[in-house]
């Protein structure tokens, strides 16, 4: 079975995981913290980094980042199509009402242009990069100037808006480190900002709210800390970041051509002046229903290759079933998009055969 995924690991950027390990600093503290800061400083210049457990506990440090310096924010406008965490991580402490936004059959990323009459001074927007397609945050920036924008780049990690990379140009973002993202520690995750004061008040509350002196917390907090280990798994994959985005760079690209001019077949479009991050490579058939979806589904899965299906929409989740929203393009989408095996080391016979076989498909449905 070709999977949807699997991690980039050597036994060279595993060495630091045993180092870890053999250093006896198995838990939250350790240089290998330090090391995978200082890199990932390296790629967002001057922002802040906070090394956190997982990709959810960096989203929800956004919630709480937004309450502490924007307490009069109750309502966030979201996507209506992206992975739960975004939607939870602001509603755990039942501060927010979420607004959601259909999406774009294009991008499939929330459709913006719907945003206009949806913002005041009590609203903030959510930008969620799906499957690594990047919305353009400084030209949301631009059209609405007083308005707060976070992002959740755990699928935008190394994705770019103009010349800079996703996460930078926003009031916070956060990271997953996920197994299946593009750089991994397993889990881990990280939260950027480029505000000094919210940098020193969310490494309090990540920390259980410890203050600087030993067992004296000053605020609620939360143990959303990242382990050594995960730092140390972390490090080895930032030591080899060129390496892998060169390989997922590669994989994109002989998709593309293989795909790009199939009939039946479109493929996700970027915004103008930005970058897709490559994480996940997905195709559309626009001609599709729900069961032919379903069909090729089964029909990849016979063949040996595994895939995944589209984010589903906000209200096909029960405990979130009655937010109001408009669906129809999110539910399209769910329809028609299909993601394709896109780890690092997928080689050019394996994209090859999933495509032949996608073509295969499609001449026989024709």
């Amino acid at each position: 079975m070709i999977p949807i995924y699997k991690p980039f690991f050597t036994k060279e950027n595993l060495k630091y995981a045993h180092d870890a390990i053999d250093s006896g600093w198995v838990s939250s503290q350790g240089e290998f913290l330090d090391y995978s800061k200082n890199e990932i400083k390296k790629i967002f210049g001057d922002s802040k980094v906070i090394l956190t457990n997982n990709g959810t506990t960096a989203t929800h440090l956004l919630a709480i980042a937004l309450k502490y310096k924007h307490p009069n924010v109750n309502k966030i406008i979201v996507p209506n199509n992206v992975y739960v965490a975004a939607w939870n991580s602001f509603l755990f402490d039942k501060n927010y009402e979420l607004v959601p936004i259909d999406s774009n059959l294009d991008t499939w990323n929330m459709d913006t242009s719907k945003i206009d009459d949806l913002v005041d001074e009590n609203t903030a927007i959510l930008a969620v990069h799906n499957i690594g397609n990047v919305i353009d945050v400084p030209l949301l920036q631009s059209k609405f100037p007083k308005t707060i924008i976070l992002e959740d780049n755990c699928e935008g990690f190394l994705g770019k808006y103009g010349d800079n990379y996703t996460g930078t140009k926003s009031f916070a973002s956060s990271i997953s480190f996920f197994g299946n993202k593009t750089i991994t520690s397993g889990e881990g995750g990280a939260f950027i900002t480029n505000d000094e004061e919210l940098f020193e008040y969310i490494n309090v509350v990540k920390n259980q709210g410890q203050s600087y002196k030993k067992f004296i917390h000053n605020v609620l907090g939360y143990n959303y800390r990242m382990t050594n280990i995960q730092a140390a798994i972390l490090y080895g994959q930032l030591k080899d970041i060129n390496v892998i985005v060169d390989k997922k760079q590669k994989i994109f690209d002989l998709y593309r051509k293989q795909l790009s001019n199939v009939e039946g077949i479109s493929l996700q479009k970027e915004e103008p002046n930005t970058t897709h991050s490559k994480w996940m490579f997905g195709i559309r058939f626009p001609n599709f229903n729900i069961l032919d979806k379903k069909e090729i589904e089964l029909f990849l899965f016979e063949s040996g290759i595994d895939t995944r299906p589209m984010f589903y929409d906000i209200n096909s989740h029960e405990y979130l079933s009655k937010i109001k929203n408009e669906t129809i393009n999110s539910r399209i989408l769910q329809s028609q998009c299909l993601i394709l095996p896109s780890f690092p080391d997928l080689t050019d016979g394996q994209i090859m055969y999933i495509c032949d076989k996608i073509k295969r498909f499609l001449k026989v449905k024709k």
